[in-house]
């Protein structure tokens, strides 16, 4: 595949792209490291939440603030994924999947040793890159190996860091109540993220497919800005609400400033991102379905768990403590770990996208049946881990369908921005069921009534059956290349 010549004044001409895909021997076992990366991954994503409070008592911060140490990390992710996973597929996506890591080590260093909050605050900024290593992994796996190959190695990096962030919840607290320093217990996913940066340098093979070397960098500009407005009014809206100042105005501005993007991006010659390509019948359906993926999937979680531990007084609920609301919500993280690891096996007889359909079938199936009964702990506790193997099969299969359908030199920006518009969408889905949740209350309460839960669990099935759709209406199709051992 050739690559235009750079547009007269350009400071670069961009080099020929790679012809093929030269062989890699052992390429599979390479795959088995990155596995270990997403394991550390995962942990990563479940270590920190159990020890909010301890962290917050620290620094001396009130409940509310510590909302910052989840946002920050959010919204640097909103501006660097896209960032990384592009210059990933013009550079070599294990050369910024070094530097995604050594950011994620430097920031997770800063929040143990951090002597104020705002310094912590500061770490989960440099930990943004964090949200990238999946998609430069993907990027990786799709370049050196094909079809069935790919997916089964694909199924294997989300099961690990699903399984991942089970450990790191159960360990988090393990250590920390061994340790009973927070500084201390916070060392343990930056000494693995250490182990992480060697694999990194010198365990994992690099891509060969490269795309062209000239940086759009108004795109590239255009694009943080745009991104790191919404996911800063998203991550708002639960505290402040939809009609606060600093809620509307980013909104306003991000989509002024997305806008002004677009029209640049259909206009340069190599654009940062190529909406051209995006919106294809074979990519546009899957970013939706992934979108309404997350709404089902990260919409759900805090409602999950505010239902668990709300007193039966109130006439719903179980009255879980925090560790009894852990263990009550861990099946359906095993059961997604399982899904995602068959869903190779399921993709063999429906096809990737049959399998992708069910899966989203499954999770609305879960909620659905929330929504019916919910006055059996045993009965929830079942319903949501069936909707954990559906999301399983939908988290093992949504990035294979994007790697497959993409471009073949703009796979991980595609598998960066499957990982941003879920991000964006979660954000928005919890924000929209925070204003349900704080509106369908109680009479004279500020508890929300059942009947807030089955609008919120409604809408999550209801997401999952619009992703079935949209995977079923993806055009057939995509970019194969032969499996190399």
């Amino acid at each position: 595949m050739s690559v235009p010549a750079a547009p007269a004044g350009s400071a670069t001409a961009p080099p020929p792209q790679s012809q093929t895909r030269t062989p890699l021997r052992g390429a599979y076992g390479a795959v088995g490291f990155m596995a270990f990366v997403e394991l550390i991954s995962g942990i990563h994503q479940g270590f920190l939440p159990p020890l909010l409070p301890a962290l917050g008592a620290l620094h001396g911060t009130s409940p509310g603030a510590l909302g910052w140490v989840v946002s920050m990390q959010l919204l640097s992710a909103a501006v660097s994924v896209p960032v990384l996973t592009k210059l990933g597929d013009m550079y070599g996506h294990r050369r910024l999947l070094r530097v995604a890591v050594a950011a994620t080590l430097v920031g997770a260093v800063l929040v143990a040793l951090a002597p104020s909050m705002p310094m912590v605050l500061l770490g989960r900024f440099l930990m943004g890159p964090l949200s990238a290593w999946l998609p430069l992994e993907i990027a990786i796996v799709h370049d050196r190996i094909s079809g069935e190959g790919a997916r089964r190695a694909i199924g294997l990096l989300i099961g690990c860091m699903l399984a991942g962030f089970a450990v790191g919840s159960v360990l988090s607290g393990w250590v920390q109540g061994m340790t009973g320093d927070v500084r201390v217990t916070l060392l343990v996913p930056a000494v693995l993220t250490l182990v992480c940066l060697v694999a990194a340098l010198r365990l994992i093979p690099e891509s060969v497919v490269r795309a062209a070397r000239r940086i759009d960098a108004p795109g590239f500009v255009g694009l943080a800005l745009g991104l790191l407005l919404l996911q800063f009014a998203l991550s708002r809206v639960a505290s402040v609400g939809w009609t606060a100042t600093e809620v509307w105005l980013p909104l306003l501005g991000a989509v002024l400033v997305l806008a002004v993007w677009s029209w640049w991006e259909l206009r340069t010659d190599e654009p940062a991102i190529d909406l051209r390509a995006m919106g294809t019948l074979r990519m546009w359906p899957v970013m939706l379905a992934s979108m309404m993926y997350a709404i089902a999937l990260f919409g759900s979680q805090s409602p999950n768990s505010t239902f668990l531990g709300t007193s039966d007084e109130h006439g719903y609920g179980f009255a879980l403590s925090a560790s009894g609301i852990a263990w009550a919500t861990l099946p359906q993280t095993l059961t997604a770990v399982v899904g995602a690891q068959l869903h190779t096996r399921i993709a063999r007889r429906l096809g990737l996208r049959g399998s992708v359909a069910l899966g989203a079938v499954i999770l609305a199936l879960g909620y659905g049946a929330v929504v019916v009964h919910d006055g059996s702990l045993a009965f929830f506790v079942l319903a949501i881990a069936v909707g954990g193997f559906g999301n399983g099969l939908l988290s093992g299969g949504l990035p294979s369908l994007v790697a497959e359908n993409a471009p073949e030199d703009q796979t991980g920006i595609a598998a960066g921005l499957y990982n941003t518009v879920r991000t964006l969408a979660g954000g928005l889905a919890g924000g929209v069921f925070a204003v349900v949740l704080g509106n369908m209350v109680l009479a004279g309460t500020d508890i929300p009534a059942a009947s807030a839960y089955h609008v919120v669990w409604g809408c999550c099935a209801g997401a999952g059956v619009l992703a079935a759709v949209l995977a079923l209406f993806v055009a057939r199709g995509g970019n194969t290349v032969e499996e190399k051992h």
